[in-house]
């Protein structure tokens, strides 16, 4: 392809995807405020409902944050009582984990009515739509992050997956 084509169709992707994202940030911090936390705490309480035991690392790699900003956002939500830490037995690795009031407040958080309006953007879509959808945009990640996020993969191939099992 020539490079005015190639520029072309990148300016349009590159736009594209910074709008649904921005989009999508938008509604998640909305529906966060409602509950009275941050949409950064809400995506954390989440990661860890979807797969409890994460470490501050994992957690990170997920929601692509840095070190420093995983660390701060946990700590906080520590302070808050909606996670703890613990240190693995015999080793150096500690995990995170929802506590009571943790499961409590993002269960709270996902069932406003804003925010299951907000979640049921797919419901309407034919389920095979949905999965080339998905698979798309799998495909384009591994595009632009060449593969080296392998806490994310892991999060979406499988711990994605424990959402079907505990509902």
């Amino acid at each position: 392809m020539d490079k005015k084509r190639n520029d072309y169709y990148f300016n349009i992707f590159l736009n594209l995807s910074r709008a649904i994202y921005m989009q999508l940030e938008k509604g998640w911090d909305n529906e966060a405020r409602v509950s009275g936390i941050t949409y950064a705490q809400q995506h954390a309480l989440w990661l860890l409902h979807v797969q409890d035991g994460l470490t501050l690392e994992e957690i990170g790699n997920i929601a692509i944050w840095n070190k420093s900003t995983t660390s701060a956002l946990i700590s906080r939500l520590a302070k808050k009582g909606l996670v703890y830490k613990e240190k693995e037995e015999g080793g150096r690795t500690i995990r995170i984990y929802l506590t009571k009031e943790g499961k409590k407040k993002i269960n709270d958080s996902v069932n406003t009515n804003e925010c299951l309006s907000y979640m049921s953007l797919l419901k309407d879509l034919d389920e095979e739509k949905i999965k080339l959808y998905l698979s798309t945009l799998k495909e384009i990640y591994a595009l632009v992050s060449q593969d080296k996020n392998q806490d994310f993969a892991r999060f979406i191939d499988q711990y994605s997956n424990n959402l079907l099992k505990n509902n």
